[in-house]
């Protein structure tokens, strides 16, 4: 037992009483007390200990600073490593010292409204290399001794920070990309039925919608023309994964429909939702010009076969008209048989007309093209328009001063005239207004994109417009078919229109024509233009040599055309001599030793043609003169010769008028002056 002595007192009789007081449990106490605080110590010690290595060994840069002074009171490792600084040279810095000047306002901004815990934000902090990082920081205010004090965590993000801003570039620069596409992107749900984006292009491919209107359409009703299309191709997909090429009509915004060609692929969301990603384009302008195309390859095709024809009849119509002139040279007027022959005669020059139409449309018939100014045309060809127009139609000429030369038969661009004049006629049954007008226009390669088969460049244009009735637009790609016709029976051959683009397209121009139903017609012809100046008309010396048993070499292929040739050459008073080609020709004319005084040769024969012939005779006989003739030349170079030399030409079928005329004046025709 442990007695704590406290005080002592003396009472009478000498007695001292002594106060002790039982202290035992008290020791005990404290002893306890003593080893809990020694225990404390210990754990204190520990957990400051712990905390040290956690401040100094923590592999991201920390440190701790006064709040008042701003100075660092702390530092770790890593920051001494990450910013350069040794750790005295820290202690005798501020956190301004840290920081690009320009931020500093705004840090003390910051640290001045922050307490407790608190996750700063983004920071740029100055190395002692003079580098700036981007930097994370985690702050935790606290007090020491009644003084503010800041714990702060950096963490470097300047590679993050890097990384994100380029994808960030990445996805504005490629949602540039699809914005400012050509051709529509869009990405959709199946399930949804519902476009979860898509690009500018295509909500202007679908008439321009905006894009919280186009994210809310229903997609099978509302943007296929046939909702079983979109069953379609999501059936392809299921099945290929992928689709490309696919041509479709899509609904637009105001009901129209639009032609595209769709190319995707099917693919998965996080969620594992079907979607559809799409390349969607725009086929209008292609649609329209693989039309063009191919009405212009059924023109050419057409126009071929109509050539074909066209050789044929003549050589039939040759023997016809001949022959029926024969007979009617041997007929008296009344005879039984004259009428009927005159009418197998009116028949067959109706038949030729018809096919020298054909030729025109198949760009096969002889012209005679020369420099000409397109004003001086349309000028001679006015007088003649005002009589087949009628009085109750205005014609109006609107001729530009500077239109250039051009290379044409001004022969054939009357006829060009003429036909759209009398289409113009018949459209404005209650009168109107015909214009003709002219200018200098230059192509450039946009216009040429658009119209297959133009050259860019500058050419010569002629409009030729009226304010009648217009043409349909489902007519319109049928206009210059042969034998296509909109008036009514006997009042049309349908050739007129096939006449103008065989003309124009031998002339190597191009025609376009543009027409509104009630609003009128406008025929827009171009022709190239030259730089040379205009001509006048080959001339030719001599006279026509009346018959005098002159000696006529004819070469013709067709037995019965040359036999018919023949008989009427040798009623004019002729010495004829045949020969079946060019060979046999050539082998006469040695027999002869050239004395024949005309070669009447067809130009297009099987072996050696007519260009040939004339060739070989200007070589070894070259007083001979050459007489061609032929219902259309296969060769166009031949033909081009045969105009720049001048040399005299016979178009079948001819009558014998024509061919006693030819021949007379090919007889008098000085080869010198060629």
């Amino acid at each position: 037992m442990l007695f704590l002595f406290t005080s002592a007192l003396f009472v009478a009789g000498g007695i001292i009483l002594f106060l002790l007081r039982d202290i035992s449990r008290q020791r005990r106490t404290l002893t306890q007390a003593e080893q809990q605080l020694a225990q404390s110590a210990k754990a204190l010690h520990v957990a400051e200990r712990r905390h040290e290595l956690m401040f100094s060994a923590n592999p991201y840069p920390m440190w701790i600073y006064d709040c008042e002074t701003l100075r660092f009171l702390k530092v770790n490792d890593a920051a001494v490593k990450a910013y350069g600084y040794s750790r005295e040279e820290f202690l005798n810095m501020t956190v301004l010292d840290i920081r690009p000047s320009d931020d500093a306002s705004a840090f003390l901004e910051h640290a001045n409204s922050h307490r407790g815990y608190c996750n700063a934000g983004h920071w740029r902090h100055l190395y002692k290399d003079g580098s700036i990082a981007t930097v994370e920081v985690l702050t935790f205010e606290y007090e020491v001794d009644g003084r503010p004090q800041k714990l702060i965590l950096a963490l470097d993000v300047s590679e993050r920070c890097r990384i994100e801003e380029a994808l960030r570039e990445s996805e504005a620069s490629l949602k540039s990309l699809l914005e400012s596409a050509p051709f529509g992107i869009a990405q959709s749900s199946i399930e949804g039925n519902r476009f979860k984006t898509l690009n500018a292009a295509l909500r202007r491919i679908l008439g321009g919608y905006s894009l919280e209107e186009a994210l809310q359409l229903n997609i099978a009703q509302q943007v296929y023309a046939d909702w079983r299309e979109r069953d379609k191709l999501i059936e392809i997909l299921h099945r290929h994964g992928k689709i490309e090429g696919w041509e479709i009509s899509m609904r637009k915004r105001d009901g129209t429909t639009v032609p595209v060609r769709i190319s995707g692929s099917l693919g998965k969301e996080e969620g594992g939702e079907d979607v559809i990603h799409a390349y969607v384009e725009d086929i209008t302008q292609q649609s329209t010009l693989e039309q063009q195309v191919r009405q212009v390859q059924k023109l050419e095709a057409v126009g071929r076969l109509a050539g074909g024809m066209a050789h044929d009849f003549n050589n039939v119509l040759v023997v016809i008209k001949l022959s029926t002139e024969l007979m009617l040279d041997q007929t008296t007027p009344d005879s039984p048989f004259s009428k009927p022959l005159l009418q197998i005669s009116s028949a067959a020059d109706r038949a030729a007309s018809l096919t020298r139409q054909m030729l025109a449309f198949s760009r096969q018939q002889m012209m005679q093209p020369r420099i000409v100014n397109l004003n001086s045309i349309v000028n001679e060809t006015t007088l003649m328009l005002r009589r087949v127009i009628g009085e109750d139609i205005q014609l109006v000429t609107t001729l530009a001063d500077d239109v250039e030369n051009s290379r044409l038969d001004p022969d054939q661009v009357t006829q060009v005239i003429l036909n759209l004049a009398v289409n113009a006629r018949d459209a404005m049954p209650n009168g109107g207004m015909l214009q003709l007008e002219t200018a200098t226009v230059n192509l450039d390669e946009g216009y040429a994109g658009d119209h297959p088969a133009v050259q860019a460049g500058r050419y010569a244009m002629l409009a030729v417009s009226d304010t009648g009735i217009g043409i349909d637009k489902s007519i319109l790609p049928r206009i210059f078919d042969p034998f296509f016709t909109t008036k009514e029976q006997g009042k049309g051959t349908g050739l007129g229109l096939s006449i103008v683009y065989g003309i124009v397209k031998q002339s190597g121009g191009y025609v376009w024509v543009y027409s509104e139903v009630g609003q009128g017609t406008t025929f827009k012809i171009y022709f190239p233009t030259t730089t040379a100046s205009p001509e006048r008309h080959p001339l030719r010396t001599g006279f026509p040599v009346s018959p005098a048993n002159q000696t006529l070499l004819l070469v013709e292929d067709d037995a019965t055309i040359r036999s018919n040739i023949r008989d009427c050459l040798q009623q004019l008073g002729y010495h004829v001599l045949e020969a079946e080609n060019g060979a046999a020709a050539l082998e006469l004319c040695a027999e002869l030793q050239g004395k024949v005084d005309l070669v009447l040769t067809d130009l297009v024969m099987a072996g050696k043609g007519g260009h040939e012939l004339s060739h070989d005779l200007a070589e070894l006989y070259p007083a001979i003169r050459v007489l061609f003739m032929s219902g259309y030349s296969e060769d166009s170079a031949a033909r081009r010769d045969i105009l720049l030399r001048g040399s005299p030409f016979l178009q079948k079928p001819f009558s014998v008028a024509d061919l006693a005329k030819a021949v007379e004046t090919a007889l008098a025709f000085n080869l010198s002056a060629v």
